[in-house]
């Protein structure tokens, strides 16, 4: 060994021993191109492949954390100098003999996003602290970080691979990591496998790993949500008034100051006139009492603030506030009950149709058994794959034959095409939510505004939850919880933890299982799309949506699993008892082990055992006994076409004997139910007899001619 480190050495460059030797002033001076030196925050490198882009050639060390903090904030300085050192040794102390590629550099940059993003959010500073542990830690936790970060919560291979790299990189390096006065990772990340071979597991595993919102964070978010939809929304249309002044220019009529006669005078549109009519109209402005309330639900404009001074900016602050907070409930509520991705959103079209007077796009069909009217909103695909159609249809609720009623996400889309309207002239988009500047001003009525990206509408519902949302009271831990404390972060954090995808995934957690703890109009909107589902419409028709509802069915599994191996959940059902028993030795041998770990061996064993679960208000289908499928003995399915239940056959007469069904206490309202109506039917259907004896004449001896 002592022999090839000797030979390594003298093989060693006149370069490569000066960088060796360096002081870390001598290292800030040294040129690692011909443009930039090691201190400096960008490094640009020139690229002589032809039609290379210079962006692929430069290496930015500004770049912009996970929580929106920049790598050169001084926070991160061990950080971003150990960053620095692992690229120059790729450049000049390469392990593998062939130096990084100046067109490689961006892909570097996206790789230490990902990489140090974490690091930072978990408390580790340098490489050498990356254990086994640590690095399985940030491995299991990749799923929900990658897709946090998509604009679909899907995982692709490649983006999994650049979160990995840094990893294999940090340990492909470590001896010239170490002459550098870096120490590295202690052992290699994967034990000898690839960043693309755990990627690839990564990617898969991502379908049942990511969790949705916990009802404890999602139920008081939707609640807020859908309360600023109501007379607070029609509060902020009217204060739009201080945007469109719509005196401006105009002839009114004013009181001489004796007051003995009235004159015509034409408003001013200079900018003092405006602020004097502003003044005025905050000054004068009420807002509405809500129903149950004795006081409007905010204060006046014109209290008092702590300097006179700040009292107008503070105004015009707070109603860019409030128009900011109706803005992202209404996008909060769209999402949150259609299950569009936050792009789809993003695509609708402003505008009212003439004719209907619904939104652009919104149209009404009637259901297949006639009885209901579906609000229905096409939405152009962002994500198109070979096979799938160029736009999709999203319900946005349904309401009762000849009823009146509105559902919230349609109301939601009138407000938003309100909420924009003064600004729509000179906007640079058709789209319907619009987005400028960022600050406490109201947008100039003249202003250009554009579309909103992905990243301000995740940014603004952050801010939302942060300003309107109270999660104080929330415990440490959720009901169905899968690791430990996993709700102190959402306290602690205020909001920072929402990503917009989560409302997808609460979305078909919630349609496939309406929570009884939600508010009348939320359980209303949900309950609405499980309907349109069992009538097999143009929900069942979606194959993006199908595909969501795929996942959340493999999370509902992983789920299932692990509620009877820690043991909150009791099974019954002739497939409940098989999986019970099938569980009892996995269930003794993560029983000293934290939740989370619990959690992780719950989903390896559901993974392993390629279980698959189909949900319904009466029973699970767990179709492992396939020849014993009874909604398949009805239709005479062959056995080698029996991979999952025959829904068309599938009632719950059938489940209840079947051997492929389970039955826990999520089923129990469906049959509690059951019961009271069969109960109440038979009793209507058989007027007793009072007899002679006094009892009721159902089985008396008396009851044939002896009654009274």
């Amino acid at each position: 060994m002592k022999s090839t480190n000797r030979q390594h050495a003298a093989s060693e460059t006149p370069e490569q021993k000066k960088i060796r030797n360096m002081c870390d002033e001598e290292l800030d001076q040294y040129n690692v191109s011909e443009k930039s030196q090691f201190k400096d925050d960008v490094w640009f490198f020139i690229n002589t492949t032809p039609g290379s882009i210079a962006h692929y050639s430069t290496l930015r060390w500004t770049v912009k954390l996970f929580d929106g903090s920049s790598l050169t904030d001084v926070q991160h300085t061990a950080r971003l100098r150990w960053a620095k050192k692992l690229v120059l040794s790729q450049l000049l102390l390469p392990s593998s003999g062939h130096r990084l590629g100046a067109g490689s550099m961006s892909r570097i940059e996206k790789q230490f996003r990902w990489l140090l993003s974490w690091m930072s959010d978990a408390g580790y500073h340098y490489p050498h602290e990356l254990t086994p542990a640590v690095v399985r830690d940030y491995v299991d936790q990749l799923p929900s970080i990658l897709a946090a970060r998509t604009n679909d919560g899907e995982i692709g291979v490649t983006t999994a691979t650049l979160a990995l790299t840094s990893l294999v990189h940090l340990w492909d390096q470590r001896r010239a990591l170490r002459s550098l006065g870096v120490e590295s990772l202690p052992q290699h990340p994967f034990d000898g496998t690839g960043a693309y071979a755990v990627a690839k597991g990564l990617a898969t595993k991502a379908v049942g790993w990511i969790k949705p919102l916990p009802d404890e964070v999602c139920i008081p978010l939707l609640n807020k949500a859908a309360w600023f939809l109501g007379s607070p929304a029609d509060d902020v249309l009217r204060l739009l008034e201080v945007v469109r002044d719509p005196i401006a220019g105009t002839k009114i009529e004013v009181n001489k100051s004796n007051g003995t006669k009235k004159y015509l005078l034409r408003a001013g549109t200079t900018g003092p006139s405006r602020l004097k009519r502003t003044k005025r109209f905050l000054e004068t402005f009420e807002f509405s009492i809500l129903e149950g309330d004795s006081k409007p639900w905010h204060k006046p404009l014109n209290y008092a603030y702590e300097k006179s001074s700040e009292r107008r900016s503070a105004r015009i602050t707070r109603i860019k506030e409030l128009w900011e907070a109706v803005r992202t409930a209404a996008v909060i509520i769209v999402q949150a009950t259609s299950g569009m991705r936050i792009s789809e959103l993003l695509g609708i079209l402003a505008g009212t149709d003439k004719d209907t007077g619904l939104p652009k796009g919104v149209r009404l069909e009637l259901s297949a058994t006639g009885l209901y009217e579906w609000f229905v909103i096409r939405s152009v695909l962002s994500k198109t794959e070979e096979g799938l159609p160029r736009s999709v249809d999203w319900v946005l609720g349904m309401r009762p034959l000849g009823s009146n009623e509105t559902p919230l996400a349609v109301r939601a889309l009138h407000i938003l095409n309100q909420l924009h309207e003064p600004w729509r002239a000179c906007a640079s988009t058709d789209k319907l939510v619009l987005s400028g500047h960022q600050g406490g001003s109201l947008y100039s009525p003249i202003e250009s505004l554009g579309g909103m990206s992905f990243a301000q509408a995740n940014h603004a519902i952050q801010r939302f939850i942060n300003r309107w949302v109270d999660l104080s009271g929330l415990p440490d831990e959720s009901a169905r919880k899968t690791e430990d404390n996993d709700l102190v972060s959402w306290r602690q954090n205020k909001g920072k933890m929402f990503r917009t995808h989560m409302l997808r995934k609460a979305w078909a957690q919630f349609t496939l299982a309406c929570d009884s703890r939600l508010l009348p109009a939320i359980q209303m909107q949900f309950h609405h799309m499980s309907l349109a589902m069992t009538e097999g419409g143009y929900i069942g028709r979606n194959p993006l949506l199908l595909g969501e509802l795929d996942s959340m069915s493999t999370q509902r599994t992983n789920l299932a699993v692990f509620e009877i191996i820690v043991g909150k959940s009791k099974v019954s059902g002739r497939m409940g008892e098989q999986l019970d028993q099938a569980l009892k030795k996995l269930r003794a041998e993560v029983r000293e082990l934290p939740t989370s770990e619990k959690w992780r061996e719950a989903v390896a064993w559901a993974e392993q055992n390629e279980l698959k679960m189909f949900f319904t208000a009466h029973a699970t289908c767990c179709p492992t006994r396939t020849s014993k499928m009874r909604c398949h003995d009805s239709a005479k399915t062959p056995v080698w076409l029996r991979k999952v239940p025959n829904t068309t056959m599938r009632e719950p007469n059938l489940c209840a004997g079947c051997a492929c069904a389970i039955m826990d206490k999520s089923n129990e309202p469906f049959w509690s139910d059951r019961y009271v109506q069969f109960e109440v039917s038979v009793r209507q259907a058989y007027h007793p007899i009072i007899c002679r004896c006094g009892c009721f004449a159902f089985d008396c001896a008396h009851r044939l001619g002896d009654s009274v």
